[in-house]
């Protein structure tokens, strides 16, 4: 059903290293005749003229192919674009290729227990979410988890905190929390003394040693709840809440496979693993596996985890979604995962680094003092420049995934609820537009059998853009990246407004080409919902 796909195959009939791209000058193009030539040494025009004839004869019924200085064009048939609109007023699917169908473990979310979420956490389950969604369109099974970081020195220093303060830890609340972390955090950098009793007291609790485990437990589930809250206002789903502690049963486990393997070395009283290879262009630094102090690192958590997921689930790639700073810490992990055959050599390891946030000025998002704004502030923030929580969300997602996901973006929030551009409530609008056609139309057929017979450019630009909408799921499946799908929504939702405000719709006498016209506002909404639903995005009925 994926036309792409289809005219590929048909072309690669013709010439078997063709491939075909997305145009904004035809419906798909083909540059294949300029990388012959070269090989070949023959004029590019020549041969794309000899691959447009044969086209024509073979596969004329699929697309049109036409040869622009070397170029080749290709624009499908009207019986081609009634499929597509068929197919996805019918199925409520867009036409996307096949592939064989695999495990894909998702590990993002990343928040921190005792730790209130703020702006930097927005990015991970916004971007996971989506992403995961993209690998469920195409069938793929998908496991996520949201992997809280809860076994590390932040929970040292709360527990050692509460303990000198003499509060009892079942009094503690969340308020408490984002006070007790950061003056506990700020206090380490100057504070020795407090900072090796915090540390001592991680150690402790990793050994699950009382009380500091049992006021861990207590700590853990405080945080978690507001944390799902959060994770749940962002339509962000998982099937695993686990994290750092989850895996401390295996890290034993995981230091013997090292060991047995011959992989671990003593350095100043730290265990070691080197993982540094003979082509590495930059230095790549050991990964210690277990601290002079006894204490486990992320790093050990981290190897576990991939141990005990691929074990439990055996997923074909693991994706990973985090501050694009953390790249070589992944590196890391990921090489040792390999070298100790925790995971098959087919395993595929992929670490996906998101840029931050920044304020006009370029620099990282903060409030007006100086201090890092909270996820559920910035989250209500927007909600009230749009008077609707819905409506906010769309506006937070879509200003985010506009964006290539590795690089920085600017936070501009009048931009980002502006009903006009690329943004998430111009999306809505065009929704609710067509909804507002529908309650003045009534019951109507959703029926393109006299496509071709009243085929203008504006409903032909309509269907197109669908077509591109599913290809832009490729894109975002082979990029790991949202850009392309958000774009092709804007595009779609954009030839829909040019279609709409030439063509009267309502008042249109003649009734094939107003049951024509409601279908391809149907068309519009339904691919419309399929890509909101993927970038977790809801729709309204009404602004």
């Amino acid at each position: 059903m994926n036309l792409k796909q289809v005219l590929e195959q048909q072309l690669q009939k013709i010439e078997p290293t063709a491939n075909l791209s997305v145009s904004e000058k035809a419906d798909f193009q083909c540059n294949t005749a300029f990388t012959l030539a070269k090989q070949q040494h023959q004029n590019p025009i020549a041969l794309a003229n000899q691959i447009v004839e044969q086209w024509n004869q073979q596969a004329g019924n699929l697309a049109t192919a036409t040869a622009v200085n070397g170029f080749i064009n290709f624009n499908l048939t009207d019986q081609q674009l009634q499929t597509v609109a068929e197919y996805v007023t019918s199925k409520n699917l867009l036409p996307l290729a096949t592939q064989k169908p695999r495990t894909v473990f998702f590990d993002y979310g990343g928040a921190n227990v005792a730790k209130e979420l703020h702006i930097g956490h927005l990015r991970s389950p916004i971007i996971g979410e989506a992403l995961k969604r993209v690998f469920q369109a195409f069938g793929h099974s998908t496991i996520s988890g949201a992997y809280l970081g809860d076994w590390g020195l932040q929970m040292g220093l709360v527990i050692a905190s509460i303990i000198e303060q003499g509060i009892d830890v079942h009094d503690v609340t969340l308020a408490m929390l984002g006070e007790i972390y950061p003056a506990a955090s700020k206090r380490k950098n100057v504070d020795q003394e407090f900072y090796n009793r915090a540390a001592t007291i991680t150690a402790k609790l990793q050994n699950m040693e009382e009380p500091y485990y049992g006021m861990w437990q207590v700590l853990r589930n405080l945080s978690v709840n507001q944390i799902k809250k959060n994770y749940d206002k962002l339509n962000c789903t998982f099937d695993i809440y686990d994290g750092e502690s989850s895996y401390q049963p295996n890290v034993d486990k995981i230091l013997k496979i090292l060991q047995d393997k011959k992989l671990v070395e003593a350095s100043q009283g730290a265990l070691i693993v080197n993982v540094a290879k003979p082509e590495d262009q930059k230095p790549m630094p050991p990964v210690i596996v277990k601290k002079q102090n006894g204490g486990d690192l992320y790093a050990t958590s981290d190897i576990a985890a991939i141990y005990t997921r691929y074990q439990k689930y055996h997923p074909d790639q693991f994706i990973y979604f985090t501050d694009a700073r953390q790249k070589l810490h992944f590196e890391q992990i990921f090489r040792v995962a390999h070298m100790a055959g925790l995971v098959s050599d087919s395993t595929e390891l992929t670490h996906v680094g998101y840029g931050t946030i920044n304020g006009k000025d370029g620099k990282p998002f903060k409030t007006r003092d100086g201090g890092t704004i909270k996820l559920e502030d910035i989250m209500d923030t927007v909600a009230a420049a749009t008077t609707e929580f819905a409506v906010g969300l769309s506006a937070l997602k879509f200003a985010d995934l506009i964006n290539q996901v590795h690089k920085d973006y600017i936070f501009d929030l009048q931009k980002c609820v502006s009903f006009e551009g690329k943004t998430g409530p111009y999306i809505l609008y065009t929704i609710v537009r067509i909804n507002a056609i529908f309650a003045k139309a009534g019951t109507f057929h959703c029926n393109f059998a006299n496509l071709s017979q009243y085929m203008t450019d504006n409903i032909r630009k309509v269907i197109v853009s669908v077509v591109k909408l599913a290809e832009a799921y490729n894109v975002a499946l082979n990029t790991l990246s949202l850009n392309a799908i958000t774009d092709a929504i804007y595009n779609l939702a954009n030839a829909f407004t040019a279609f709409y405000t030439e063509t009267n719709i309502i008042h249109e006498t003649n009734p094939d080409k107003k049951e024509l016209y409601l279908s391809v506002a149907q068309l519009t909404k339904t691919a419309l919902e399929i890509g909101l639903h993927t970038l977790a995005i809801d729709t309204v009925e009404k602004m």
